[in-house]
């Protein structure tokens, strides 16, 4: 026996146990909050799918891949096409794509400095035009005609608007015939156009133009109009813009663009991509007619020289005649011709590319170390040329001035024309893979996803809501919670039933009859409860001064009468015989239950009525009632005369039980009164909405008066798995042929 007490749990972990699944049991009881947020949301979350933007998405592929002009430029230029061997890195081109070199072009080109927005009824107004039948225009509803209701169709290539009224824009109304009215927000008319002409008018100190390319609307159908500077709008496609590479180091950039419109936003995408790719084609071409004007300035120069040269040779030739170069002569000559060639050539391109680059870079550096072995071996073989005779030395210095210049001249004149041909057949290194095409649905609003966010959003926001009310406005729980606190016992436990809620509901849709459990509902778990107050109270009002007894509760809607009635049914059912009395004569409800007559009373008792006449007798056998009686002006006054308590001494002697219901404690302080005059007072918890601060005042207030709590009923206690009720099962519910 030790073992098991031993292993008995502490009542602090009964008591977080219990608290821990009357949450749970909160949210079971709850269920109907819960069920009711969580429909609201998903109506709510429906209602937002219907009228929210729709946002449609466009995708694009680009490739960066090497040009094949550079290839085709190494062929036939060799070392010069390595100033067009250039590509970039697929990182670089990414932040091309998105520069605003690149969107601004998109931007001039799709006039997105210009906004036209049709006026749509509010909230829905938009929603019923996206669902018109495609093609056709919707006849205008409600009769307002200047809203947008489907099918418009409008296009603004040129606005010029003055400062002043930029900011706040005009108003474009339809006319039959294909014109249209412009005006300010106001409503005063600017200026009056046709569709495909350009219309303009002085405003404001200012001028006003405009060219509408296409209208389609109703007559009187009337769209908003503004112009946003150009680099506002490249700042708004930025921020709809997407672009990443879809595999690393792949080159394939896969660029992404959101708007509210299919057709529309993939033509920008479209004009965005062939933005980038003109530019690449033209950054490519740049370096071209750079490089060929560098060669223009040269060729010239290169042709006089030459004449000259050549001029001198001859010259020197007639004067002293023909001159036979031996073989040594001829051989050094060649050598000394394509070394000063190189020479020269290296120097061009060294003059070329130091415009790009600094002294100190690699390029330049490999060109100067070039130039300077070149130079040395130029020294040697002038040189050698010194060790000639002068005749000969002078024929070879001026032969090889004409070779040297004819060579270089050829070869310049070779690469202009190949440089020509090539920048003519530019095509740069990146191209399109996939163009935008128009997306067939959007992207958002997701009905999917709107409607199960809905559901976790408000099925979380009652259980939120449940649990906050528990937490903030919770009640007692569970009997051990009274008895710890104000030391009274409990003596009884009503848990909740069908039946009573049947029973209820009957009282307020009217229907007359009498609804007592122990009479209609013997066997209700609640009826039980209250056969196992009969039988704590027997035990209890063993020192009680008399057999008047009185029932109050902290407030309204907490079972008070409920208990007072039922019993004093099981009371006038065990032989007794009792009186229920109707202590309330401000609110009192009894005959309505019990559907007696109410005319006559306590209060008319008191004020001089004969007892027998208002006395109701046999209800139920054994059982009588005084009903509250006429409604007084002054129940307080009339409770504390003497006839009230000569009235409850006449009513303690002539029955074995009176049970007087009373009014809330906390409410009148009728129950004080009362329960002066009798011999126990009993004080009603409903489980879950008194609260321990409640049920301490009302125990104070009434020991103020000298008044001692017998003992607490608690009611209304929920019977679910996870509940305190669990542990109050319905064992009498089935007892016929039950072992």
């Amino acid at each position: 026996m030790s073992a098991i007490f031993d292993n008995e749990p502490t009542g602090s972990q009964r008591v977080g146990g219990a608290s821990l699944a009357s949450y749970f049991s909160q949210l079971a009881d709850s269920w109907r909050v819960i069920a009711a947020t969580t429909l609201v949301a998903l109506a709510l979350g429906l209602a937002y799918a219907f009228v929210a933007t729709p946002v449609y998405q466009a995708d694009a592929m680009i490739q960066v891949e090497d040009s094949e002009s550079s290839s085709k430029a190494k062929e036939v230029l060799g070392e010069l096409a390595a100033i067009f061997n250039k590509g970039g890195t697929t990182a670089a081109e990414m932040e091309l794509i998105r520069s605003d070199l690149v969107i601004g072009q998109a931007v001039q080109q799709q006039h997105l400095d210009i906004r036209v927005e049709p006026k749509y009824f509010p909230v829905i107004g938009a929603a019923f035009a996206r669902r018109a039948p495609s093609g056709e225009l919707a006849p205008a509803r409600f009769g307002m005609p200047k809203f947008a209701w489907g099918g418009e169709r409008i296009s603004v290539s040129t606005l010029d608007l003055p400062n002043a009224q930029a900011a706040e824009g005009v108003v474009l109304t339809a006319t039959a015939g294909g014109g249209y009215v412009l005006s300010t927000q106001s409503g005063a008319t600017v200026l009056r156009g046709q569709v495909g002409q350009l219309a303009s008018a002085p405003y404001a100190g200012g001028n006003i133009a405009i060219k509408v390319d296409q209208l389609v609307a109703n007559p009187s159908t009337q769209f908003n109009v503004t112009k946003i500077s150009t680099q506002r709008a490249v700042d708004m496609l930025k921020r709809s813009l997407t672009v990443a590479e879809k595999a690393k180091q792949s080159g394939m950039i896969g660029v992404s663009l959101t708007g509210e419109h299919s057709e529309r936003t993939a033509d920008i995408l479209n004009a965005i991509t062939q933005q980038y790719v003109k530019q690449n084609i033209d950054r490519k071409s740049a370096e071209a007619e750079h490089t060929l004007v560098f060669l223009d300035q040269q060729l010239p120069q290169l042709r006089t020289e030459l004449d000259t040269a050549e001029q001198k040779y001859n010259q020197f030739r007639n004067e002293n005649g023909t001159i036979d170069q031996d073989e040594e002569s001829r051989l050094l000559l060649e050598q000394i011709s394509q070394t000063q060639t190189k020479l020269m050539d290296l120097q061009q391109q060294h003059d070329d590319l130091s415009q790009r680059f600094a002294a100190g870079h690699t390029v330049m550096a490999s060109l100067d170390a070039q130039i300077f072995t070149l130079q040395q071996k130029q020294n040697e073989l002038n040189l050698r040329v010194q060790k000639l005779p002068n005749t000969q030395q002078t024929a070879l210095r001026l032969l090889r001035d004409v070779r040297v210049d004819t060579q270089l001249y050829t070869d310049l004149l070779n690469s202009a024309q190949q440089l020509r041909v090539l920048k003519a057949g530019q095509v740069g290194d990146v191209r399109i893979v996939n163009r935008a095409l128009p997306p067939e649905s959007p992207i958002r609003p997701n009905l999917s996803i709107i409607m199960l966010g809905a559901a976790i959003l408000g099925s979380t926001l009652g259980v939120v809501v449940a649990l906050s009310k528990k937490m903030l406005f919770g009640g007692i729980q569970n009997s051990d919670e009274i008895e710890r606190a104000l030391g009274i016992p409990v003596f009884a436990v009503v848990p909740r039933s069908a039946s009573r809620r049947r029973l209820q509901e009957a009282t307020k849709r009217g229907n007359r009859g009498q609804y007592l459990l122990g009479g209609s509902a013997s066997y209700d778990v609640a009826a039980e409860g209250i056969r196992n107050l009969r039988t704590a109270f027997q035990f209890g009002m063993l020192d009680a001064g008399s057999n008047v007894i009185a029932v109050t509760g902290t407030g309204i809607k907490v079972g008070k009468s409920f208990v007072s009635i039922n019993f004093a049914t099981v009371l006038a059912l065990s032989g007794k015989r009792v009186i229920l009395v109707d202590g309330d004569m401000r609110r009192g409800d009894i005959h309505e239950y019990l559907n007696i007559k109410g005319d006559a009373g306590l209060s008319d008792v008191i004020t001089g009525m004969d007892l027998d006449r208002a006395v109701v007798k046999s209800v139920l056998p054994g059982l009588d009632v005084l009903p509250q009686g006429t409604i007084p002006p002054n129940p307080s006054e009339l409770l504390m005369s003497e006839r009230f308590r000569c009235v409850m001494e006449h009513l303690s002697a002539k029955y074995d039980v009176v049970v007087i219901d009373t009014p809330p404690a906390l409410a009148v302080t009728d129950a004080a009164i009362i329960g002066k005059c009798a011999g126990a007072t009993l004080l009603v918890v409903r489980h879950g909405k008194d609260q321990l601060l409640g049920i301490g005042e009302a125990v104070r207030r009434l020991r103020h008066s000298g008044i001692a709590v017998k003992g607490v009923v608690f009611t209304d206690v929920p019977r679910g798995p996870l509940s305190y009720g669990a542990y109050f099962p319905d064992y009498t519910a089935n007892t016929v042929g039950a072992k």
